[in-house]
């Protein structure tokens, strides 16, 4: 072969990139009902043949192969669901096994971890579940169902007499998973997960089960499994990041989320960050960031949407700062705003295909 000097090198043909398209398989919405999908959902699916043709099979409903013909039969793949702005479902391919066949390595097929682990962050059926009495409602007339009911109240917490010892009991009993007390032979208290499983198990034997109330209940689950699975792995890489919901016998639930980085040697130690979430009947919805920086100085954040809250907030920043010295603390910034957080997530609409959008500023 000649070798070309730079003047040549134009004269080379250009070789055609490979572009690996990812395809989406939609679905319509009756379909999407009756397979359980809720939006940010991880599905697992499997390559089969149907009528000499490969299709994609989830739950006994076949769709066309994504990325055909690079996946082969025997295949299993993770695919995560987005409801559409048309009222259409997506279901998006992340993942593939390596080779098709009986002989494919187990660690390339996916399972329920694998699924948790791509699971989106959040609560919102656990939240809407642990309003007070809607978990309670949905236990079914069975003969222990006065003891279970008992057992979901005991489990709420009060907010009118919340106490700092109770909170950090409540906090520390879901730090540790149901799983890992088991697994080091320890008795596994009653929470939220515990719970959630007897219900299920108990609505197991009810012929006319609401459609909606079940979906409810393993949504919740998953979130609930999710986040844990993810706390896990964060705490692995030394991170903090622990997240859960506190239910209340008096009030609608809050959401509670811890997150502290890895500290490293030579460098300032990272501070521990809470942030508190509500979507109150009552207060309306709002957010607290806590900063704790050097072991004792606090800063404060809260957003709140409702104008009489917000500044109902600030009329007792005197009242908090006392009460944070009182507990060996530094209060070093407190602010208020009457607007949602601005790295709030937002529920915005698919925008429908070829619409303009304005990016000016």
């Amino acid at each position: 072969m000649a070798i070309m000097g730079p003047e040549g090198v134009h004269a080379i043909a250009r070789v055609a990139p490979i572009h690996l398209e990812t395809r989406t398989v939609y679905v319509e919405a009756p379909v999407a009902r009756q397979l359980g999908l809720h939006d940010g959902q991880i599905v697992q699916a499997v390559a089969a043949m149907r009528n000499d043709q490969l299709k994609l099979v989830l739950n006994e409903h076949s769709f066309n192969i994504p990325l055909f013909p690079y996946i082969k039969e025997g295949d299993h793949l993770q695919l995560r669901a987005q409801e559409l702005s048309n009222g259409k479902w997506a279901l998006q391919l992340l993942h593939t096994g390596s080779f098709a066949g009986t002989e494919a390595s187990q660690a390339a097929i996916p399972t329920r971890l694998n699924a948790l682990m791509f699971q989106p962050g959040g609560f919102a059926n656990l939240l809407t579940l642990l309003r007070p009495g809607v978990l309670e409602s949905l236990v079914p007339p069975v003969q222990d169902a006065a003891e279970l009911k008992k057992r979901i109240n005991a489990q709420r917490l009060s907010m009118g007499g919340l106490q700092a010892q109770t909170l950090k009991r409540f906090v520390l009993g879901h730090a540790k998973t149901s799983e890992s007390s088991l697994a080091d032979g320890d008795a596994v208290p009653d929470n939220t997960k515990v719970l959630l499983r007897l219900l299920m198990a108990e609505r197991e034997g009810i012929e006319d089960k609401d459609a909606d109330s079940e979906h409810s209940l393993h949504h919740a689950l998953d979130e609930l499994e999710a986040a844990q699975v993810q706390s896990a792995q964060n705490l692995h890489k030394g991170d903090l990041n622990l997240a859960l919901v506190i239910p209340f016998r008096d009030a609608d639930p809050v959401e509670l989320h811890f997150e502290q980085k890895g500290n490293k040697p030579g460098q300032p130690k990272n501070p521990l960050v809470v942030n508190m979430h509500t979507q109150s009947r009552v207060l309306g919805e709002v957010w607290l960031k806590t900063t704790i920086s050097n072991s004792s100085q606090v800063d404060l954040t809260m957003w709140a949407v409702k104008k009489d809250i917000a500044e109902l907030a600030k009329f007792n920043a005197s009242e908090l700062t006392y009460e944070l010295e009182n507990a060996g603390l530094v209060m070093g910034s407190f602010q208020v705003f009457n607007a949602p957080r601005p790295d709030a997530k937002q529920d915005r609409p698919t925008p429908d295909h070829g619409a303009l959008v304005d990016t000016q500023a």
